[in-house]
């Protein structure tokens, strides 16, 4: 074969291709190991242990092609004239020759020639990423009087390419009620996500919380992000993920709720739930048409601790207290309540101002919620007198006192339901004398709901003006 080449590189070209003799050195391939899959790499040829200086070379390079696509080639650090390259991508083949600069000494050690690749696929152990191989003109090192130096083709050249990878199984947010009997938060176990790298490796992966806290601490309310980390792949590549974790500002305490009595309807309402630190919250309920409730888990204010809480529909029955306890991390009532309905007022007492109450609500056309309704059906009528009868000057409590102080009522007046603001009770007042009392409940049992058409004579000591 013949090459084109400047005039100062013809003793090169000579000495390259001049007649063998003895002398004896290393030709070796550079390793690329954990690379990145996508990166370009540089292969580099060099010389060592030559037993005289050397000025040329003219050698070839195969290489995998499933693993590298060829990008270019350079003279080396030490031969810095390219003379001759040729690519043979058919046969996945890098041909050169390389030298010195024209009147340079020559080498015993040192880099010839760089080639460089892409890496295209991952490469967990590729020992023959690339190899000295064969061509059409005889690979051979020269010295400069034109003597070629037998040498040794050390090794094969491996290469380790990473491709990307990514956490397995990062934990999705989280948001959770914070714990009963404590203030500080909630405990939440997260299990960690793993990581592989791309030759299947294993990774660890360590976690960190924004607020600098162990993550076998309860996680405060409010929101805490937790980072994961992986341990750096090979090729020094990490992985990071994270999840939030979002403590509600409530607790949750577990109630079932009935109403006791015959019950006719089905639909759901607001029940008041008084704790033992005079909170207050009002969860809605639905009950079935015997008077079950569902069993639910009311919100409740965080606290380190509750040691009761009455529960009641404000107008419909009385209140019901229960202890409470922590089970597991929720508060948790004693037992069900069953409230006792005919407290349409909401004052904790079933008197003379619920059944003025409930004759001024006494019709048809009423809902679930309807008040006075304490049957739940449609109508406001005797089957919903016969819970105020039944219970009659009965007081509901609230954790061990009563919701509002004094006592049930036998009479009121009708001046003073009007200078309390309940007019709206006076339908109570069916006999007319100005005093709702025991004597309207009989005439409502002989009557009706029906007042009387002449006022009779009020009888002294049964009202307060």
């Amino acid at each position: 074969m013949s090459f084109r080449f400047a005039k100062a590189s013809v003793g090169v070209l000579a000495a390259v291709l001049a007649t063998p003799a003895l002398a004896g050195g290393d030709v070796v391939l550079s390793n690329n190991t954990n690379v990145t899959t996508g990166s370009n790499i540089t292969m580099s040829v060099n010389l060592a242990n030559m037993s005289s200086s050397a000025v040329g070379a003219q050698m070839h390079v195969g290489y995998d092609a499933t693993v590298l696509e060829y990008v270019g080639i350079a003279a080396g650090d030490d031969f810095g004239t390219l003379i001759y390259s040729n690519h043979n991508s058919l046969a996945s083949k890098v041909s050169f020759a390389t030298g010195v600069a024209g009147g340079a000494p020559g080498i015993t050690a040192g880099n010839i020639a760089k080639i460089t690749f892409k890496v295209i696929a991952n490469s967990c152990a590729d020992l023959d990423a690339s190899v000295f191989t064969t061509g059409s003109f005889p690979s051979r090192i020269s010295d400069n009087n034109g003597v070629a130096i037998t040498f040794t083709q050390v090794n094969n050249s491996s290469v380790s390419a990473y491709g990307d990878y990514s956490l397995a199984g990062v934990p999705a947010d989280v948001t959770v009620p914070a714990d009963a009997g404590t203030t500080a938060g909630a405990l939440v176990s997260l299990t960690a996500p793993t990581a592989l790298d791309s030759c299947g490796a294993s990774l660890a992966v360590t976690p960190s919380r924004s607020d600098s806290a162990s993550m076998s601490d309860p996680y405060p309310v409010g929101f805490t992000t937790v980072f994961w980390t992986s341990a750096a792949d090979p090729a020094g590549r990490v992985r990071t993920g994270s999840t939030v974790v979002n403590v509600s500002n409530y607790q949750l305490l577990s109630v079932d709720v009935n109403l006791a009595g015959t019950i006719a309807g089905s639909g759901s309402t607001a029940i008041r739930i008084k704790l033992s630190d005079n909170s207050v919250v009002n969860p809605s309920v639905s009950f079935d048409a015997t008077g079950d409730g569902s069993a639910i888990d009311a919100q409740v204010p965080v606290a380190a601790s509750y040691s009761c809480a009455a529960a009641a529909d404000a107008s419909h029955t009385l209140s019901s207290s229960k202890s409470v306890s922590v089970s597991g991390t929720k508060y948790a009532a004693a037992s069900a309540y069953s409230l006792q309905g005919g407290d349409s007022t909401g004052d904790n007492f079933i008197d003379i101002l619920d059944f003025g109450a409930y004759v001024g609500d006494f019709g048809s056309g009423k809902n679930f919620d309807s008040r006075s309704n304490f049957n739940r059906d449609g109508d406001v009528n005797s089957a919903d007198f016969s819970f105020i009868s039944v219970g009659f000057l009965a007081t509901g409590d609230t954790c061990g006192s009563a919701a509002t102080g004094g006592a049930p009522r036998t009479a009121v007046s009708v001046k003073e339901l009007r200078r309390m603001g309940m007019g709206d009770l006076a339908y109570g007042d069916l006999n007319r004398d100005g005093v709702i009392n025991a004597a309207d409940i009989a005439w409502y049992m002989e009557n009706g709901p029906v007042p009387a058409k002449t006022p009779v004579q009020p009888t002294t000591g049964n009202a307060t003006y």
